[in-house]
């Protein structure tokens, strides 16, 4: 596996937020770590675990917004990344744009653009926050290019050397100790998450904080692993809205995230109630 990496405990940046009771001790010897991904792929559950259970400080949107394409950081021509290794969250394309699609409703993240099928094919347009004023704002040309171009920018980062570690937000839910088991060897812990411990999923699902401390948990929405899962996501949208998405995604990056058999697993997951509801004007 190679030497691990030693990140250095006086990098500059600045921890928002505190561990939420009973989490573990802060590891000496790793100043913290990065978290980025697009909306609704798993951030904010990938502090609560890293911080909960390793220990480690997360950091959000301190230099450069956490769902943000990833700038051009240069030091002449050297690439920079931040001081920090970098976890990069991600879901399915298929599920992850059908969550943006939900999202759009409330005209925060991304603009609405009337029902599925127009809003698959763009243009697609991403903001800190439509509600409010001078805040920095993407345009793409479709849910799909943000998806391509976000994940093409931080496989290019890992390319160029930098530490970056990619997590399947679906992997993470559905076998959470093995994801911190991988992620403490990427952080260089000397001894890495024990598998076996028992590793639990929150109740509700996580606020997007953005460093703000946790809140309490009333009239959040339950949990519910099942909007993780490529078989509901398919048949809630059908096979002709799941062809625009998969169209547009690119295979390279689906390999980047860990997802080199995606569209194998597509047809595999696609069952006739996604056949039905190609047939049907839905959404």
């Amino acid at each position: 596996m190679g030497e691990r990496p030693v990140f250095p405990v006086d990098a500059k940046v600045a921890i928002a937020g505190n561990p939420a009771p009973g989490a573990a001790s802060p590891r000496p010897g790793i100043a913290g770590v990065r978290v980025m991904g697009t909306p609704r792929s798993g951030t904010n559950l990938a502090r609560h675990l890293i911080e909960r259970h390793l220990g480690v400080p997360v950091v959000f949107d301190q230099g450069f917004w956490k769902h943000g394409v990833f700038p051009a950081l240069m030091n002449g021509r050297e690439i920079e990344h931040g001081g920090l290794p970098i976890v990069v969250m991600s879901k399915d394309p298929v599920t992850q744009i059908l969550s943006w699609f939900r999202l759009a409703r409330n005209g925060t993240i991304f603009r609405p653009n009337g029902n599925l099928a127009a809003f698959l094919r763009g243009p697609f347009e991403v903001r800190q926050d439509f509600t409010e004023p001078k805040r920095m704002e993407y345009r793409f040309r479709s849910p799909a290019d943000y998806w391509n171009q976000f994940y093409f920018a931080m496989d290019a980062l890992r390319r160029a050397g930098a530490p970056v570690h990619f997590v399947c937000y679906e992997r993470l839910v559905s076998e959470p100790a093995l994801s911190l088991h991988m992620l403490s060897h990427f952080l260089g812990r000397a001894a890495p998450f024990n598998v076996r411990c028992p590793v639990e999923i929150p109740h509700h699902t996580l606020d997007a904080n953005n460093d703000i401390g946790d809140a309490d948990t009333h009239g959040r929405t339950p949990f519910d692993p099942a909007r993780a899962e490529l078989a509901s996501a398919l048949a809630r949208i059908g096979s002709r809205n799941a062809g625009i998405i998969l169209r547009g995604i690119d295979e390279d990056v689906l390999a980047a995230t860990g997802r080199a058999d995606f569209r194998a697993a597509c047809r595999q997951a696609a069952g006739a109630r996604a056949m039905l509801k190609s047939l049907v004007a839905f959404w």
